[in-house]
Order: structure tokens, then sequence, then C-alpha cells
């Protein structure tokens, strides 16, 4: 089907007139790198154990607490149990021991109404998250990881990806839903340290695009790449995530890749996360609360 081109022009005349929205932030300096936006595709890879599922929840919550986003996720190693008493204890700021029954029912009927997940005791194909992603009544998705997925292997890990990449880049396109895919790197990624005499010597290297599992498919086709790091063997360093952006294609409408530095945040006793002082979901909460 050929693109209407008044349709193009629409487009162009509402992008000078700063009709076009930019995507969502949350208050804080993520913001000046990575905002939300609808119908894009997101890559986020991270090492196992480094606590990118905990972030990334953080970080959907923080949307659906300032914009209203509603999820729909498939989580592989978590269930929902899991990922549900997470985001109560950081919506509520309390260990979940500490609250009692009523408050753990008022504090899940109002994550509840964001989220929603997928059953993990069956093993799903992208086409089978895909249809039931369609069919929920959410705004953005998440697959997490994508290595756990039950793929066709009966063609090779290249062309399998690139198939794949291409179905969830039509669904973004058709539905206006926002895809976040998690993944995990090569093996190799896994053992490439810093060198001796490095600031951080014998620790583990961040992951980089070109390590994703699976080939540099993912890295050509998805609108922006995020690779989430912990120094987790370092008695200082581990309540550090480190968060780098490593392409954001539509600059004009929000963010930029952090280039050298990568932004850091602090786990908040877990309830969330801290950058530069500011904890923009609290802040949120309290200022709805004075409204």
């Amino acid at each position: 089907m050929i693109v209407n081109k008044e349709e193009q022009l629409k487009y162009l005349y509402a992008f000078k007139e700063g009709k076009i929205q930019k995507g969502m932030g949350i208050g804080c300096e993520y913001d000046n790198y990575y905002v939300h936006k609808k119908g894009t595709m997101t890559v986020v890879i991270g090492l196992d154990n480094v606590g990118k599922t905990f972030f990334l929840l953080w970080y959907f919550l923080c949307l659906s607490v300032k914009h209203n986003v509603k999820w729909c996720i498939w989580s592989g190693e978590n269930s929902a149990g899991q990922l549900t008493r997470d985001l109560i204890q950081m919506y509520s700021q309390q260990e979940i021991k500490n609250l009692t029954k009523p408050q753990i029912q008022k504090y899940y009927n109002i994550v509840s109404n964001w989220f929603t997940f997928i059953s993990n005791k069956k093993m799903y194909n992208h086409k089978d998250l895909l249809k039931i992603f369609k069919e929920s009544n959410c705004d953005a998705c998440a697959i997490d990881p994508y290595t756990a997925l039950n793929h066709d292997r009966r063609v090779s890990q290249y062309e399998r990806n690139y198939l794949i990449c291409n179905d969830i880049r039509e669904f973004c396109n058709t539905t206006g839903k926002t895809v976040y895919i998690m993944t995990h790197p090569m093996t190799e990624a896994a053992r490439r340290v810093f060198p001796a005499g490095h600031e951080y010597e014998s620790y583990i290297q961040p992951p980089r695009k070109s390590d994703t599992e699976g080939g540099q498919v993912f890295a050509n086709r998805t609108d922006s790449f995020i690779s989430i790091h912990r120094f987790i063997n370092s008695p200082i360093l581990y309540k550090m995530t480190q968060v780098r952006i490593e392409k954001i294609k539509d600059k004009l409408t929000g963010g930029k890749p952090t280039l050298a530095d990568p932004l850091c945040f602090d786990f908040n006793s877990g309830m969330g996360f801290t950058i530069g002082g500011v904890n923009p979901l609290k802040n949120e909460l309290n200022k709805q609360l004075t409204i």
C-alpha cells in the first residue's frame, strides 16, 4: 500500500506547529536521554542478576502513576505474585510484611488497574504473545526475557530473530502499542572484564548493542536500545544501577544516547530508585496527594 501524500504533509505541518507529541518522561534526569513513546520498540540488554527486570518494573510504574500507562507483561523468569509484590512495595514505599491485609488489598487494586500479567506456566512463542497483547486493554507490553520464548528451531537464529523483529515492528505500527523486549548478551560478553590498571579492574564490563544474543538484528530493527548493568561483586557499587542509552532513532521526539558516561541510579532499599538525589516516583505520588 502506497502512503498517502496528504497524510505525509499533514504530519509535517503538525510537527512544524508542535502538535506531534514528544515522549513521556518521569520527572528526572533520565528524561533527557530516554522517554517512553507510543507505537515504538525498545530492546533492553543486561546480564543475569543485575536487576534489569526490577529497574524496568519501577520505570513502568513511574509511567503509570504519572501518565496512566497500562501494561501487559509476560515474564518467563518471575511470577505475577513476585512482580506484584515489588510493585506494591514501590508504590506504598513500605515492605509488604509491614502492611495490613486491608492495605495490601488497597494497593493491589491500584497497581492491578495498571498491570496485567500473562501466566508463565506455559510456553509461548512471539505470535502467541502479540495476539494476547493486541486483545488486552493495554498501552504498552513487555517480553521478559526474549530468550525464554518458545522459538521455532527449524530456522537459523539470525533468520528467526529477523522475522520476529519484523512481526513486532508491524505490531507496533498497526496497534500503536509500545513493546519492550528484555534480552541477555552472548556468553562471551559475560566474560569480558575491565583490564588491569582500570578504575574497575576485574569487574565485568557492561554489555553493548553488539553483544545481543542472536546478533545485530535487534540493534538494527529497534527504535531504542538500553543497556543495564551493575557491579554485583563490588561491596561499594553493587547498589548502583548503570543505565546506558545506546540508540534513539528519533531524537526530535525526545531522547539521545548517553555516550561515555552512564546514568547512575541508586537502589532505594528495594523501594525503587533515585537519580541525582531525585526520587521521581515518590515526587509524583506526593504531588498527586496535594491535588
